[in-house]
């Protein structure tokens, strides 16, 4: 299938590939279709593109790279809204605010997609009672160094032990 996009022009998306978060991201109600855009220039982060609003796109990382001990609980009723009833094999990811100063990027580690590869949804939960916030500094300090080569070798390998981690 086509779809058209204002950041990446017109792109085909395979069935398969398609992620329905039946709900929509938070502010989102009517964006139930999204597909992930990956370019290798842009590791570790990805883009979650909807594909109901061609001008929609989440810059997306994995929480692990901006706080390795994230976590939080999900219940049973969680994990049914995308229908699973483990967080054995679920991707976790938190949505980007980009700047042009690396220190000053922040990631939302309150409100954490979830998504179900198996079964393709998603959803956007809101963590309640808990320490992190919607603008978590991506660095975590002014001594943390960003390398260009984070991710082609060691994220890209980590990558599934990462996710794991997180829920």
């Amino acid at each position: 299938m086509r779809f058209d996009t204002t950041r990446f022009g017109q792109i085909d998306v395979k069935s398969e590939d398609i992620i329905i978060f039946p709900d929509g991201p938070l502010g989102f109600p009517d964006c139930t279709r999204f597909t992930f855009i990956d370019e290798d220039r842009a590791i570790p982060f990805r883009m979650l593109q909807s594909l109901d609003n061609p001008a929609l796109a989440f810059v997306v990382v994995d929480p692990l790279i901006s706080k390795p001990d994230y976590h939080f609980d999900v219940t049973r009723d969680d994990l049914k809204l995308i229908k699973t009833d483990s967080t054995e094999n679920l991707l976790v990811y938190c949505i980007v605010t980009m700047s042009r100063n690396i220190h000053e990027v922040t990631v939302n580690l309150q409100g954490p997609l979830i998504i179900n590869p198996t079964q393709r949804l998603g959803h956007q939960f809101v963590l309640v009672d808990t320490e992190y916030t919607t603008r978590e500094k991506l660095i975590q300090s002014t001594e943390d160094k960003v390398d260009d080569e984070i991710g082609k070798t060691s994220l890209a390998s980590s990558k599934e032990t990462l996710q794991k981690q997180a829920v």
